[in-house]
Parts: C-alpha cells; structure tokens; sequence
C-alpha cells in the first residue's frame, strides 16, 4: 500500500487536476511526469508511488474516454434523430380522397379536360364507356385538414351528349395563402379508342394511349407522351420532354425546355423546343425542326411535298433520305464542317453545300451556328 505525505497528496491533486483540466479541453500535449509534481518520484523508493498513480491515471483516462464517447454519440445521433422524425412528420400525407364516376358515350365523341393541377393519364378501350377516377392527397396535413381542403377543391366532371368536361378551375387564396400548395391531383379517364381529346393542365404529366381522333394536349410544367394515334396533334409543354409514338397526321409539337422525340409520322411536323435535342426517327412528310440548343436528326422516308428545315442555334445536324427523295439541298455551318454521301458543290473550307439531289425538288435547308452537317444515304 501506498502513503502519501501531505506534500505528496497535494502534488497528487495538482497533477490530477492538470490531467481532468487537459483532457477537457481537448488538448493532446504530452502528460508532464509525475516527477515534475511529486519530489523524489523518480527513485526507486517511489515505484509504489508510481503503480498506483498510474491505475489512477489509467482509470481516470478511460473514464473520460467512455463520457467523450457517449457526447460524441450524442452530438452526432441527437441530429440524426431529430432530422429522421422531422421528415417523417413533413412527409406524411393525410387519407387519399378518391372520386369514381362513369358514363355511357359513343364513339366520335369529345373529351375535354382543363384543370388546375395534377397528371392526366388517358387509356383507351373499344369499349362505349367513359370512365373517370380522380384521386386526391394532401401533403403534410392532417385527415381533417384533408377533408377541408378537398372540398375547398371543386372539381366538375360533367356530360352533354357524348361530350365529357372535366374541370377544375381553382384560385381560392386564404391570407394571401393558397390551400392547394401541397395536393396532389391524379386524373386516369378511360375512353372509346375513337375519341377526340382536349387536355389542359397547369402543373403536372400528360399521358396518352392510342387514339383515333384529333388530339391536344397542353401542360404549363410537365413532359407530354402520345403512344400513337389516327388524326392531327397538337402538343405543347411550357417545361418538358415531348415523346411522340406512331402517328398519322400532322403534327405540331413545342416545348419551352425539353427534347422532343418522334417515333414516326406520315404528315408533316412542326417541332421546335427552345433547349434541348430533336429526333424524327421516320418521317413520310415535310420536317420542320429547330432548336436553339441542341442536336436535331431526322430519316425523310418517302418524298416530301414542302420544303423542310432543320436548324440549330448550337448543335449537330445529320439527315439520312431514302433512296428516291428528290430535294434541292442547301447545308451549311459557322462553326464545322459539312460531309455528304450526295455530290454537290462544296465551298473550300467544307461549311456549305449546294446540292440537288435526283434532279431536285422541294427545298431541304439544314442550318447550324456551331456544329458539323451530315447528310447520309
């Protein structure tokens, strides 16, 4: 056992004290020896002294660690902890609202659709029904605040004939707050596949099955599909990606900021986006295609009866034409060069091409700010 003088137990405390006070702090210097402490610590008389202050030391030292450890612990998970209730509380969404309605129509009818909000998804059938089904879901809301809102949110799904409106035309502002911020809108109408359909939505997707009619589609922020269809179409998007099947008729197709692909398309097409790429895979009529930024490709199948167009304010251009297409061609590009499988007449750093192709015919003008031209058989 170990005594200690009255010297020697103050010299414990200041050390003890030094080593409580340092390791608070953080700080890693090097504990001074005991000797610097305690007179005398460094003989042999002193290596009692010396195992018992350092079980202390140690026992002193691991006990810090294991509360450093458990703040430590704290510090980090405490957030974590708080974050995951917090996003479990904002996240969760209050009973859905669903409304379920059905009509008896014939086929030729008319569709027409202008809501406030939400995605619109068209199925079509040979069936002689039109069915509807919205549903409704508020975000970060209680159920009765829910059923508040829902019927704030008036919705008028209405028939004349084999004409069917749907509307929802809603503006209601509660202390310069809008109650509709966090609702969530799904339409999906089920129709005669021989229907014309009218579709507006200021927020949301767009969707379209096979249709054998004409068909307009227009959504102030979303991406707008066509799977295909018998009839003329007008697609636009103020934001959005446009992605067009199998049609036959003409088409016009526009988007603020997307690309815009077509699959094929037997009359003409007008597509324009204002950033993003262009792709008519299969084109059996005129093409007029411009980007301000992107690429734009298109295959000319069968022999255009107007003049075609594609240009691109920064982008590639390449055209492929069977193998009859007669067109009086122009390319040409600021900022690349121009390959062509047809002979013409090129200028001398290869950025323009003059070429009439089988003889001529209409006008065919590819035309770039900033990219190569290619034109391919």
């Amino acid at each position: 056992m170990v005594f200690w003088t009255d010297g020697a137990a103050n010299s414990r405390s200041v050390w003890l004290g030094w080593l409580c006070r340092h390791s608070r702090s953080g700080i890693r210097n090097p504990v001074p020896s005991l000797g610097t402490f305690i007179p005398g610590f460094g003989n042999r008389k002193s290596q009692g002294k010396r195992l018992q202050l350092s079980r202390t030391r140690a026992r002193i030292e691991r006990n810090y660690n294991w509360k450093n450890r458990e703040d430590m612990n704290a510090r980090i998970l405490g957030p974590v902890f708080s974050a995951m209730i917090l996003a479990a509380i904002l996240t969760q969404a209050s009973e859905k609202d669903v409304i379920n309605q059905s009509f008896n129509v014939k086929p030729g009818g008319n569709l027409y659709i202008k809501v406030d909000r939400g995605n619109i998804h068209i199925n079509t059938s040979d069936s002689d029904k039109v069915d509807v089904k919205v549903v409704r879901e508020l975000k970060r809301a209680s159920d009765a605040r829910a059923r508040e809102v829902y019927e704030m949110h008036k919705i008028d799904i209405s028939q004349a004939g084999d004409t069917m409106k749907v509307e929802a035309e809603n503006t209601s502002k509660i202390w310069n707050k809008n109650p509709f911020n966090n609702l969530d809108v799904d339409y999906t109408i089920s129709i005669p596949r021989r229907f014309n359909v009218d579709l507006h939505t200021s927020g949301g997707n767009i969707d379209i099955a096979e249709v054998e009619g004409s068909t307009k589609a227009h959504t102030s922020g979303g991406n707008i599909a066509l799977e295909g269809g018998k009839g003329n179409a007008e697609i636009r998007t103020s934001d959005g990606n446009l992605r067009l099947g199998n049609l036959e008729g003409d088409l016009i197709a526009h988007t603020s900021g997307g690309h815009i692909e077509v699959d094929r398309i037997t009359g003409s097409a007008e597509v324009e986006t204002s950033g993003g790429h262009i792709s008519v895979k299969e084109a059996n009529g005129a093409v007029s295609a411009h980007t301000s930024g992107g690429n734009v490709s298109a295959r000319l199948n069968e022999q255009p009866k107007s003049k075609c167009l594609l240009k691109t304010s920064g982008g590639n251009i390449s055209v492929s034409l069977a193998e009859k297409v007669a067109v009086d061609l122009t390319a040409r590009t600021s900022g690349g060069r121009v390959e062509s499988d047809f002979d013409g007449e090129f200028n001398k750093s290869r950025t323009k091409l003059v070429a009439h192709i089988n003889g001529g015919g209409p006008e065919l003008l590819l035309e770039t700010s900033g990219g190569n031209v290619e034109i391919r058989k």
